[in-house]
């Protein structure tokens, strides 16, 4: 079982940029990962400390996966 305890991640300069790519490949992939695999990313998105907060997160990825769909 993934660990999925509220962690911060501690971006660096450009780091902004490799993280967009990495989420448009999830993303992209989302389809194809194992339902467990999709099941800890989502909690582990709901429960990353340091960033903004966004307001209905949860709706806002699902949101973003539905319009990738093929």
């Amino acid at each position: 079982m993934p660990d999925l305890t509220p962690r911060v991640l501690s971006l660096q300069q450009g780091d902004n940029i490799a993280l967009q790519y990495l989420g448009a490949a999830v993303v992209l992939q989302w389809e194809n990962l194992p339902e467990a695999a999709r099941d800890a990313i989502w909690q582990q998105a709901e429960s990353v400390g340091g960033l903004p907060p966004v307001t209905s997160l949860h709706e806002q990825l699902k949101s973003l996966i539905r319009r990738t769909k093929s």
